[in-house]
């Protein structure tokens, strides 16, 4: 928020002018004070906070008190020790040896300054200020100790008495125009917004003044904060002008995109930031914005160029890498996307994020034995594992080694116990091997630590199916509904199930439709309905559904003889024994095609046996 903005700077820089107001050309040369003290001045730094020790100064003789050169020795002395310690970040060190000074130089109003300046940086504000109340009781028209008063009232937001310096400032030094802007930061922050701008304005007037780019940008932060709805087009005015006098000021570039952006005014948003990159770019943080603007507008090519600038002018430009990679997923430049994600992968090879992209790109672009290369070495300590080894376990299955498939979901079903995916792989993986027994047992188990988890019901029940156990199939169909009404495979499930049991013929077509309403080209689900109906007689609309069923599963034998059945009832002979045939060509179980050979001889001979539904041969 622009309220913080001035006054973070407020501070900081009153510091400076207090610390530079003596100093001569060099952070090492001898300076006096007003007082007439001579002391070495640096410049101010921050630092580490010192441990907080402190040792008392050494006490004089006094004879020594009596003697100015030794006095002035042992000032001067202590007080470069103090510069030391300030310069190594050692504040608490640098503490004890200023007030060592004061010791032996009570009057020095530069060294209490300094003073305050190592209290800031360890913190201790209030002591800050003590040290330059001192100073101001001592010569109240001292200047920078009132700035840098200020500045520590501002830092404790006790905002009349940071306003009442400055303002002093400003009565007593006329000349001292930065002080108006130290002020307007105020009033800013509490609110005065008219105060500010005229304060600002003010500064606007001053033909000496070199950074009216600035003056504009803050009243446009102003106008903007103060209310962006009334104040549009004062902000915007302001916004413009910053840019005019100083075109590569990229601030009141982005603070005007920004505005546009707050009023929906998107289009104009991009012409701004699109401009300066073309005349004043590329500039980093106006790409950084367009990407993200062109990402939303899914204009991917204008993205990754901003990208690009990004990657050529960050520190550290892991993170823009894997945007740009990501992006050449979204494109489909899998080839180019792969030597992104592995250039980034030499650059964080422990990146298990980047690992689980890239084994899933070469999973997209059918590379399989690559991906589960790149999945197997995701480790089970990190939040990729599960989803990796669901996908190596799949696709071990697909390349024909399930034995290595069923041994990797082993380990992670022993690995991860978090995780519902790997229960329900490693079950569906051991249906494969027909080991019933022990699915049984794995999806119990999942069950168990996951009892509302609707996909593990509906392994458990297509399980129960191979046993034969057609209850447990129901009930757990039945729950995986209650779960998610919407769960297509479910319901068919269920709809096929009773149909098969001649049982809740009504329920079942109801089950079957909403299925279909909800996937509406699953050729299963098409070919369940289709054959419910054909069981209730209704064989003109149960075409329908079959024909629909082939045409969205063209390579199933099961749906081919099905509607080579329905053609069969209907008297169309030909395409009865078209289907027939392509239901032969299809089937790989020796038993079922010598099924099919029947069937075409028995149409031939006008026999119609007996059928099944479709979804027994998924």
């Amino acid at each position: 928020m622009f309220k913080r903005v001035l006054e973070t700077t407020i501070l900081s820089l009153a510091v400076l002018i207090s610390s530079c107001a003596h100093k001569g050309s060099s952070a090492r040369t001898v300076s006096s004070d007003p007082d007439g003290h001579y002391y070495k001045e640096s410049s101010y730094r921050d630092g580490n906070v010192a441990p907080k020790q402190f040792t008392p100064p050494a006490m004089l003789s006094e004879s020594d008190k009596m003697d100015p050169f030794y006095l002035r020795t042992q000032a001067d002395y202590h007080y470069s020790l103090g510069e030391a310690y300030s310069l190594e970040g050692q504040a608490q060190k640098a503490v004890e040896s200023f007030q060592t000074v004061l010791v032996y130089d009570t009057e020095s109003a530069s060294v209490r300054t300094r003073l305050a300046k190592e209290y800031l940086k360890l913190g201790q504000i209030n002591k800050a200020i003590e040290q330059v109340k001192i100073v101001i009781q001592k010569n109240e028209s001292n200047k920078d100790a009132r700035l840098l008063l200020a500045g520590l009232f501002t830092t404790i937001r006790s905002y009349p008495q940071a306003i009442e310096q400055y303002e002093y400032v400003l009565n007593k030094y006329p000349e001292y125009y930065e002080a108006n802007i130290y002020l307007a930061a105020v009033y800013s922050e509490t609110q005065q917004y008219d105060k500010a701008v005229k304060l600002f304005e003010k500064v606007l007037t001053l033909p000496d003044y070199t950074n009216k780019h600035l003056i504009y940008y803050y009243i446009g932060r102003i106008r903007e904060e103060e209310n962006a709805e009334k104040n549009f087009k004062l902000a915007e005015q302001s916004y413009k002008k910053s840019s005019e006098i100083k075109p590569d000021f990229v601030d009141a570039v982005i603070a005007l995109g920004s505005l546009y952006k707050n009023q929906k005014q998107d289009a104009k948003a991009m012409a701004v930031y699109q401009a300066f990159q073309k005349n004043k770019g590329p500039n980093a943080k106006v790409a950084e914005i367009l990407s993200q603007m062109y990402i939303e507008q899914q204009k991917f090519d204008e993205a990754f160029e901003q990208l690009e600038v990004l990657e050529a002018q960050a520190d550290d430009p892991l993170a823009i890498k894997v945007r740009m990679a990501l992006i050449l997923i979204e494109k489909k430049m899998f080839d180019k996307a792969i030597a992104k994600l592995e250039e980034i992968l030499r650059m964080a090879p422990e990146s298990d994020k980047i690992r689980f992209y890239l084994a899933a790109v070469y999973e997209e672009i059918k590379k399989d034995e690559m991906a589960v290369n790149h999945y197997l070495k995701i480790q089970p300590s990190s939040p990729f594992y599960g989803e990796a080894m669901v996908h190596a376990g799949y696709l071990l299955k697909n390349i024909g080694q399930l034995d290595k498939a069923i041994t990797v979901m082993a380990k992670a079903y022993e690995s991860k116990k978090d995780y519902p995916q790997i229960y329900a792989m490693y079950a569906s993986l051991l249906d494969e091997d027909k080991n019933y027994k022990k699915a049984l047992e794995v999806l119990a188990a999942g069950l168990e630590k996951f009892p509302d988890n609707a996909q593990l019901h509906f392994y458990y029940g297509t399980i129960y199916d191979r046993t034969g156990d057609k209850e447990k199939v129901i009930a757990n169909m039945q729950k995986v509904i209650e779960l998610d009404p919407n769960h297509s495979q479910g319901l068919n499930y269920l709809a096929f199930t009773w149909a098969e049991m001649d049982k809740n013929m009504d329920e079942a077509e109801k089950l079957a439709r909403r299925a279909v309403t909800l996937d509406p080209e699953d050729g299963y689900i098409l070919d369940t309905l289709g054959w419910i109906l054909f069981k209730r007689g209704n064989k003109k609309e149960a075409l329908k559904f079959l024909e629909a069923a082939s045409k969205f599963q063209p390579t199933v034998s099961i749906i081919a003889e099905h509607l080579g059945d329905i053609y069969r009832d209907l008297s169309m002979v030909d395409k009865a024994k078209t289907m027939y045939k392509k239901a032969f060509d299809l089937e790989i179980d020796k038993k079922k095609a010598k099924e099919l050979e029947q069937k075409i001889l028995a149409i031939e001979n006008q026999a119609v046996p007996e059928r099944a539904p479709a979804s027994l041969g998924k």
